[in-house]
């Protein structure tokens, strides 16, 4: 099939006006949805990709995924039209440009900008694994940044339901995904869960505060050895954020954070955080960690071996806790074929005065002090809290006291 000029009605229904994006796969195009009236996106699959049934069948799958998602940060699917010379998706049209083009013009972004997106994604990918469905290719040209900032995920051409009912379409075994942003377990052909998104994350949120992508990879092999060594440090970025990027990129996916909402709330309460604290050299992120059960206490042993060489000094420390977190943390997702319906996000404010608790204390603080409290009733207990950290003995009132019984040193 030729390229289709500007003006050509497909479907009958749809009214080509610009192409907006070309890639591998497919062009994407500005368009007129002459039924309803509206500006639509229309992605034209190039047909040596769907030549069969299988693959007819492959294309409707991934509309009925996409169009089961609803939410601000996820670009809405219209329609499927896998049929004819011209198999397409018909999407919502989003003024602004993927996130791909402004890195390669602008290069690394300010890291609150890169903070903001990274929690627009986080929250989308959140919504998604609620409904039981994973992305596998979060990249910087599936994320579109409109006019407004706002980062919206898209293209969930290979999703994957962990519905235990839909048909497997994707061959056991294939790799399915972007090279500089596949996760290990997915590299490898394994199973793949929530925190395999959570990997893609963390290497689109590397690549915003360096810009440069987290693993210099010309083959498989390559990239598997480079993720072998270890998330690569974050230099010059704000611990919070250095530790939270380098946790997504744990190359054993229960050493990465718990879920989704749980990056989106550390990420949302980045610019929060005064300038003292964000040029602080040393910040302990507050997690909600519950007593070890007995159970889990040879996991941490083992953990502690693996991760050893990466958590010696300052910087590796912000790692420590925070991996320790995803490890023994509530809500953590099953990675192999289920679905994790049941997490409960961490509010952003509530995180935030956790981190004013931690740098005041020097602790961290535990979530039960907190349970039942509207948000009024919670930012007096942490007040009150730090005052008596304030007048402990032994404390200078800079962050070096501890709280009465409440945090977690």
């Amino acid at each position: 099939m030729t390229d289709p000029p500007e003006s050509t009605l497909i479907h009958g229904r749809y009214l080509l006006r610009e192409r907006i994006a070309r890639g591998g796969s497919a062009d994407v195009w500005r368009a007129h949805d002459e039924e309803l009236d509206r500006p639509v996106a229309v992605k034209l699959l190039h047909p040596h990709l769907v030549p069969d049934e299988t693959a007819r069948r492959r294309l409707a799958g991934e509309g009925r995924l996409a169009a089961s998602l609803t939410h601000p940060g996820i670009i809405q699917v219209y329609d499927v039209l896998p049929e004819g010379e011209t198999p397409a998706l018909i999407m919502e049209l989003v003024d602004g440009e993927s996130l791909d083009v402004r890195l390669a013009r602008d290069g690394a972004l300010p890291p609150r900008v890169a903070a903001s997106i990274g929690a627009d994604v986080a929250e989308a990918l959140g919504e998604a694994h609620r409904q039981g469905i994973i992305h596998r290719d979060v990249k910087p040209s599936n994320i579109l940044v409109d006019r407004e900032g706002r980062a919206h995920l898209g293209d969930f051409g290979i999703a994957h339901s962990l519905g235990p009912d839909v048909e497997r379409l994707t061959v056991t075994g294939t790799v399915v995904g972007t090279l500089a942003y596949i996760a290990p377990e997915q590299l490898a052909g394994g199973e793949v869960g929530p925190r395999t998104d959570l990997f893609g994350l963390g290497a689109v949120l590397f690549e915003m505060l360096t810009g440069r992508q987290p693993f210099a990879a010309t083959s498989q092999l390559v990239l598997a050895n480079a993720q072998a060594a270890g998330p690569p440090e974050v230099p010059g970025v704000d611990p919070a954020l250095a530790t939270i990027t380098r946790a997504c990129l744990a190359i054993t996916p229960a050493d990465r954070p718990p879920d989704a909402e749980y990056v989106a709330a550390i990420l949302r309460a980045v610019p929060t955080m005064n300038p003292a604290e964000r040029d602080a050299d040393t910040r302990v992120i507050p997690v909600a960690v519950p007593p070890p059960a007995p159970a889990e206490e040879e996991l941490l042993a083992g953990w502690w071996q693996r991760a050893r060489p990466v958590v010696l000094g300052a910087a590796g420390l912000f790692v420590a806790v925070l991996l320790v977190a995803a490890l023994l943390g509530p809500g953590k997702p099953a990675e192999a074929g289920a679905s994790n319906p049941t997490s409960t996000p961490t509010p952003a404010w509530m995180a935030a005065l956790m981190s004013d608790y931690a740098a005041a204390c020097g602790a961290t603080l535990d979530p039960t002090t907190l349970d039942g409290l509207s948000r009024s009733e919670a930012e007096d207990q942490v007040n009150a809290l730090m005052d008596e950290c304030a007048a402990s003995p032994g404390s200078s009132g800079s962050g070096n006291g501890k709280g009465k019984g409440h945090g977690k040193p």
